[in-house]
């Protein structure tokens, strides 16, 4: 018997409500975590909301006192519009396709629309409560200039409500056919990596020409100049979507048309992607599930057997390898000081104090000059705040998860494992600072403090990553339901990272302080000394937890 709409409905509401709990405890809203923690929680995300708004506002304001005002409404649909599409791109695969779950769904005595429909809306919400937080400031800016009838903000609060609903179905197709293509992919994980790691060097680079380019000019000069960028990229965005160039009129002139052309959009491609999605639901999900063809392989006969060590970080390479989210959050400090080595390579420490790239401070050349013996103190030790950022073998005992078993059972002792773990991070830190190595030897920089900034970053790499395997190993978490919770918020993460961080800021500024009493002689011995302390100490800390063994078969010595 065909279900009623009635019946439909009331399973829509459980389906919603789950899905959305479901998003929420993906980023962190958890029950039973204590008040403080969600206070806590909800603070830091009024922080950001905060941030971005002041952000938006001053854009806004920029694009006024440029006299562009007039393309606020199109940036305000782009504004909203990427938002949602991140957001799809990011939650999308295992939500609404690539289900872990979907045997269960499958056996649900509901329609099959009606569970696309729950996993798909609450993203559209998400997207349109976005959209609304990241439009408003820009209209807010825009009506100061323009009329503020009631059509127009009418116009604009809908404008602002739709706009992400399109490009998020549109995100959702695109979304579905990468990930398709992904999951024959052997090195989807590996392509994933490079390229958000290009993303994050574009980023950075983006950064600095944009602070070489704004120093030295005035306020009032730099929000105009702001303004004019911002009006130039919407004009972009209404000339390449037209939508947006929809929204624009009905909020400017109060076009009927285009606002209903623009309504008109905005809601039916949701619900045809809705309709498609959930016409051939099975074959999507076997699509975004179904891995790589395997290919025969031959048996290799002449090939020795690989020691256990090595057999083990060949392992934790791959599983760096295979979880972009883990290799970006844990590799990132890695990115940037191979980007930190290519700016002095190409530039030059003086140029780039002299630029007033950093913190925006301008100096003379007689000034930077005169701090010579100072920022060569303090330069190994931005490499070393890198490299302590840098710990892949952190959460790697918890990231076992439920194949720890394997480890446990293993016929290598505990020490074998975790060094295994330590060793495959001290490989991706080592690539990392022999290119940056190379790159400063190439721009001119001093052997004798090349060799302090490579000591630095290596050395404080290896002390934190090694503390943060042994507070690991001794209180690994394998009951964890997403990476982000040891990969980000695990204790040895906190211990590590954050030691690291105040440990580089602590030696730097001793470096510092003896390279102005005693001389340079006495802060390079610090900045080779230290970083060799501090590895020390993590190996001695990671030493005792596998002398101790930990519990199970097959851990102890």
């Amino acid at each position: 018997m065909a279900m009623t709409s009635h019946s439909c409905g009331r399973a829509l509401a459980p389906l919603l409500s789950l899905q959305v709990r479901s998003l929420l405890y993906g980023l962190g809203v958890r029950r039973g975590r204590g008040r403080a923690r969600l206070l806590g929680a909800a603070a830091l995300a009024a922080l950001l909301a905060a941030v971005a708004i002041a952000y938006l506002w001053a854009l806004g304001s920029g694009m006024v006192a440029a006299g562009v005002a007039g393309a606020i409404p199109a940036l305000a649909a782009l504004a909203g519009s990427l938002a949602a599409v991140a957001l799809v791109f990011v939650k999308a695969p295992g939500t609404v396709f690539g289900c872990r779950d979907y045997d269960l769904v499958a056996a649900l005595p509901v329609p099959v629309r009606t569970v696309v429909l729950a996993r798909t809306a609450p993203l559209y919400g998400f997207g349109v409560a976005l959209s609304a937080l990241l439009s408003a400031p820009l209209y807010a800016a825009y009506f100061t200039s323009a009329s503020a009838s009631p059509a127009a903000v009418a116009a604009a609060a809908a404008v602002s409500v739709l706009a992400p609903l399109a490009p998020s179905a549109a995100a959702t197709l695109v979304s579905l056919a990468l990930t398709s293509v992904a999951v024959r992919f052997r090195h989807a994980g590996a392509v994933q990596i490079a390229l958000s790691a290009l993303a994050v060097v574009a980023v950075v680079a983006g950064s600095l020409a944009l602070g070489r380019a704004s120093s030295g000019v005035d306020d009032a000069a730099a929000l105009v100049a702001m303004g004019d960028m911002a009006g130039a990229l919407s004009a972009a965005v209404a000339s390449a979507y037209p939508p947006a160039a929809w929204a624009a009129a009905a909020v400017r002139e109060g076009s009927v048309a285009g606002l209903l052309a623009f309504v008109a959009l905005s809601l039916a491609l949701p619900a045809l992607v809705t309709l498609a999605l959930a016409a051939c639901y099975p074959s999507v999900n076997a699509a975004a599930t179904s891995g790589p063809r395997r290919r025969a392989r031959s048996v290799a006969t002449s090939r020795g057997a690989a020691s256990p060590l090595r057999s083990l970080t060949v392992k934790e390479l791959r599983r760096v390898g295979s979880m972009p989210f883990y290799a970006l959050n844990d590799c990132a400090g890695l990115i940037l000081m191979v980007v930190a080595a290519g700016a002095i390579s190409l530039f030059g420490v003086d140029a780039l104090l002299a630029s007033g790239v950093i913190n925006g401070a301008q100096l003379d050349v007689r000034t930077v000059a005169a701090m010579r013996a100072q920022v060569d103190a303090a330069l190994p030790w931005v490499f070393g705040f890198c490299g302590a950022m840098s710990l892949t073998a952190g959460p790697s005992v918890s990231l076992e998860a439920r194949a720890s078993w394997l480890m446990l059972t293993a016929p290598v002792g505990a020490g074998t494992v975790l060094g295994s773990k330590l060793l495959a991070n001290l490989v991706l830190g080592g690539v990392a600072a022999a290119v940056c190595a190379v790159a400063l030897l190439a721009g001119g920089t001093a052997p004798l403090l090349v060799l302090q900034c490579i000591v630095a970053a290596v050395g404080m790499l290896t002390g934190f990553a090694a503390l943060a395997l042994a507070v690991d190993a001794s209180r690994p978490n394998l009951s964890w339901t997403t990476p982000a919770e040891v990969v980000k918020r695990g204790l040895p993460m906190m211990v590590g990272a954050l030691g690291g961080a105040l440990a580089s800021l602590g030696l730097g500024l001793l470096s510092v302080t003896a390279a102005g009493s005693l001389g340079p002689a006495a802060s390079a011995a610090i900045n080779l000394v230290a970083p060799a302390a501090c590895a020390l100490v993590g190996l001695a800390a990671l030493l005792a937890v596998a002398r101790r063994g930990l519990p199970g078969p097959g851990w102890g010595e």
